[in-house]
């Protein structure tokens, strides 16, 4: 269930004052305890599913150069219409092709967003 504790804060693109999330005292030990009595059990009971995995990747665009931007928007079509049900999250950032920017992106399942970020100024480049 929902943390009744919680506040909901509405926003766009996760533009929220550092001040509503930080140094509030939203974790109480206390009251997690009284909630969950066995929460510091570290010999209890404690399951990972063993099919879910997470992979990573880094490429150096020296080496493999920027990302054809219209070539990953097909090859990511099909993978979120075909697997777009098994992927819990996925996010990134690419250089593209013959834009300075850097290329954000983030998906939840099949819901993904996609945008351009600042230049990569001083950065190199990675994918």
């Amino acid at each position: 269930s929902i943390n009744k504790f919680a506040p909901i804060i509405r926003t766009t693109n996760s533009a929220v004052d550092v001040a509503n999330v930080l140094g509030i005292g939203a974790f109480d030990l206390q009251r997690t305890l009284e909630n969950d009595p066995e929460f510091l059990d570290t010999e209890g009971e404690h399951v990972h599913d063993q099919s879910v995995t997470s992979i990573g990747i880094e490429l150096d665009q020296k080496t493999h150069g920027a990302v054809d931007l219209g070539l990953y928007n097909a090859w990511l079509d099909v993978l979120l219409r075909e697997k777009g049900a098994d992927l819990f999250r996925m996010k990134g950032v690419l250089a593209v092709k013959g834009i300075e920017d850097k290329y954000a992106f983030h998906a939840v399942h099949m819901i993904y967003k996609g945008y351009f970020m600042d230049p990569w100024a001083h950065e190199a480049p990675v994918t």
